[in-house]
């Protein structure tokens, strides 16, 4: 690994790689029907505090499909606090999933925890996925599985979620630093309700209006500030810091001009992956399938 990272427009993941898989899912939550045709379909389940995911790959890694819906208050700070309300929520993505593909769904599953919680825990993701009929056939940590969608095997992966903002460092695609800290989407949308003097559904609705958003960035500012403070403390405990590249996904810190605040706040670049949403999901699920065709050729 390099000891200092370039600070040119390079991105630290897999352009291609972005544009073929996550790109399409994304567009998928709002159409109808499948991308792609299936035989069978490596599902992941994406248990995340503002919202759960569920993403539909086929037996070539091809995207077929995604699916979202609120969360509510089953998940906290990427933990489920709320068992049947969790699988309530995945069953919801699930049916619509059914209702588009247009025929049963058979397949396997896998989910994903953030770093640093007990394997007993994490267990509980797992769980989830069973409760829907499914073997789940993967258990992996978030970053690890966004790496497998990102096609991004060095770096820092910032997980901007709803509830806090993690930071772990990838090196050969293993984790060996992660934190986790108070901090989110979910922050966001209070400093919203309190600036304009609205209750937390309303503030949620204009952090969620695309058209709103750059009249809500100076408002936001502080939040993404303390966000880009908790990367860089960080990176320094660590020891990568200004050692690797960093990359932003969850939907929380997705605004116009964060990437520029977030760099000026850290003093390294920092740059938002597109499509930030899908990019759990699709790794859980890209990771499975990784894993199975390995398994079946070997």
């Amino acid at each position: 690994m390099e000891d200092v990272i370039k600070t040119g427009a390079d991105v630290p993941y897999d352009t291609e790689t972005v544009e073929r898989l996550l790109a399409p899912l994304e567009g998928s939550i709002s159409s109808g029907g499948a991308i792609s045709d299936w035989k069978k379909l490596y599902l992941g389940f994406d248990l995340g505090t503002t919202n759960s995911v569920l993403v539909a790959l086929n037996e070539d890694g091809e995207p077929v499909a995604a699916e979202m819906e609120s969360s509510g208050e089953s998940v906290r700070d990427g933990v489920v606090v709320d068992y049947l309300a969790a699988i309530s929520a995945m069953r919801k993505c699930l049916d619509r999933l059914q209702r588009r593909v247009g025929r049963e769904i058979a397949g396997v599953g896998a989910a994903a925890y953030p770093p640093g919680i007990s394997e007993r825990t994490a267990r509980v993701c797992a769980n989830v996925v069973e409760s829907l009929g499914f073997v789940c056939d993967g258990l992996y940590e978030e970053p690890t599985a966004a790496s497998d969608a990102l096609s991004m095997l060095e770096g820092a992966i910032v997980d901007v979620g709803g509830g806090t903002t993690g930071i772990s460092i990838l090196e050969g695609g293993r984790v060996v630093y992660s934190a986790d800290e108070p901090t989110g989407g979910t922050h966001m949308t209070l400093v919203l309700a309190g600036a304009r003097g609205i209750s937390f559904d309303e503030a949620e609705r204009m952090k969620r209006d695309i058209a709103r958003h750059p009249e809500l960035v100076p408002l936001l500012r502080p939040t993404l500030e303390k966000m880009a403070t908790i990367v860089k403390v960080h990176l320094e405990k660590s020891g990568y810091y200004g050692k690797v590249p960093i990359l932003t996904v969850g939907g929380g810190a997705a605004l116009p001009g964060a990437e520029e605040i977030l760099s000026a706040a850290v003093g390294l670049p920092v740059h938002i992956c597109p499509h930030p949403l899908m990019v759990t999901p699709a790794g859980i699920a890209a990771r499975l399938w990784k894993e199975k065709r390995a398994a079946e050729a070997g």
